[in-house]
């Protein structure tokens, strides 16, 4: 076999969903998320007795209450797979952070300790009534939930814990414990709801003022790549042609860059990114027919579709990083420009229109097959992203002459670096030319 197949044996793959699906519970994170809280917040006496009071409401009894429930009812699994299991065990445990949140605000713990164990309770309330109709994930909710805590209190750093979002997401999908829309929906609201409320009982209860624009970043930084990976597979696997849908993310994901660029803070920008990244790793470690990867592969591309996945990745982030870090905005904000909708709409246009067909060389498999009219496409709308940015009709046609031609000729995937520096790197000679005279 082929190791740019990247084929990972089926045995694995479960191995290693049920592990991240084990360690995730609500529950055992909850323990770490206390603990850093506490750590930075409290002296150590106060540290260990409010640190104790969290771990034994927040962990030790709901899961010490799910197993003896599991048991019970003689269910092999913690998880409880069907919901109308769940009813019972969830009213318990809602208790549990009931009155850990009364100890705590009883004892004077930091504000943000006592908000996260309101939160547990409030959000677990709140998913006991949804569960009633709809089995939502209570494990992407459990991270997404202290990641709020942790972002409100530590700035980005907190975010670390956040970066399980994608992994937990394809373990329960790939266990099939949940679909995509549930643990989507359960990381959505363990992020609003838990910012929310945060928010609320700061101004009210402690006169505390957060300011919850840069929060919106974040939940698109680790919510977005999922939705769109969702939505292009969904219409893959519903008939719609891969090089529209494999456009579609590559278009989203562009765009999406650009905004964070030009707009969000920097550890925002960083956070996308690096969520990104995550999101279509985890796709091609779970191979084909994962509905993530279904969006984002080409028929055509066999025996290497995840390949051809993984190479324009590693081609963007280079793009992205060269062009950041020696050019800095805004030429890497057109650099990528060029590549979201000049790259982007070739493939759609050589689909629909593209009657005369050339070859491009190929790293590995058989050459690609490109069109003239998708050439002219490139031309025309990087010529119109260039145009305005120099305001110079002839300098603009020169550069998205060019950069057609560099199109035309980058091997199948790397066409991401080789456009976005070539766009930013011209645009800024141009524009220095003034400087230098």
């Amino acid at each position: 076999m082929n190791y740019l197949e990247f084929d990972v044996p089926e045995t694995l793959k479960k191995r290693v969903a049920e592990f991240i699906s084990n360690v995730t519970h609500a529950p055992l994170l909850s323990i770490p998320a206390f603990i850093i809280l506490n750590f930075f917040l409290l002296d150590w006496i106060n540290f260990i007795l409010i640190s104790g009071i969290c771990v034994f409401f927040a962990a030790l009894l709901p899961v010490g209450i799910l197993i003896f429930w599991t048991k019970s009812i003689k269910k092999d699994e913690v998880d409880l797979p069907k919901k109308e299991d769940r009813h019972y065990p969830f009213l318990i445990v809602i208790g549990s952070y009931f009155i850990g949140t009364v100890f705590l605000f009883a004892l004077n713990a930091p504000p943000i300790t006592t908000c996260l164990m309101f939160c547990y309770f409030s959000n677990t309330l709140i998913v006991f009534f949804i569960n009633l109709y709809w089995k939502i994930s209570v494990h992407s909710m459990g991270v997404a939930g202290p990641s709020t805590a942790l972002f409100f209190t530590f700035s980005y750093y907190g975010l670390i814990l956040a970066l399980l979002i994608p992994l937990v997401m394809w373990s329960r999908v790939y266990l099939n414990r949940h679909t995509m829309a549930q643990v989507i929906a359960g990381a959505s609201l363990g992020f609003i709801l838990t910012g929310i409320q945060i928010k609320i009982l700061y101004e009210f209860l402690f006169n505390t003022n957060f300011d919850i624009f840069p929060f919106l970043w974040v939940i698109y930084a680790f919510i977005g790549p999922a939705l769109v990976l969702s939505i292009a597979g969904y219409l893959n696997i519903n008939g719609i042609k891969d090089g529209y849908t494999r456009k579609f993310f590559h278009f989203i994901g562009f765009i999406s860059i650009v905004i964070f660029l030009h707009y969000a803070p920097f550890g925002a920008s960083i956070s996308f990114i690096a969520s990104g990244i995550l999101y279509v790793a985890i796709s091609c470690f779970s191979g084909k027919g994962f509905l993530w990867l279904e969006g984002m592969k080409r028929k055509s591309d066999a025996p290497y579709e995840i390949f051809y996945v993984i190479l324009p990745m590693v081609s963007t982030i280079l793009g992205l990083c060269v062009a950041w870090v020696f050019l800095g905005h805004p030429y890497v904000e057109i650099g990528m420009l060029c590549v979201a909708i000049g790259d982007a709409i070739a493939e759609p246009v050589g689909v629909t229109l593209g009657k005369h067909k050339y070859f491009v060389h190929s790293l590995v498999g058989h050459p690609s097959q490109r069109s003239w009219e998708g050439s002219l496409a490139v031309m025309i709308t990087c010529g119109l992203i260039v145009f305005l940015a120099t305001n110079n009709v002839i300098v603009s046609l020169l550069i998205s002459l060019i950069l057609a031609y560099i199109e035309a000729v980058s091997p199948r995937g790397t066409d991401n670096f080789t456009i976005c520096i070539a766009a930013a790197l011209m645009v800024y000679c141009w524009t220095s030319i003034p400087l230098i005279l």
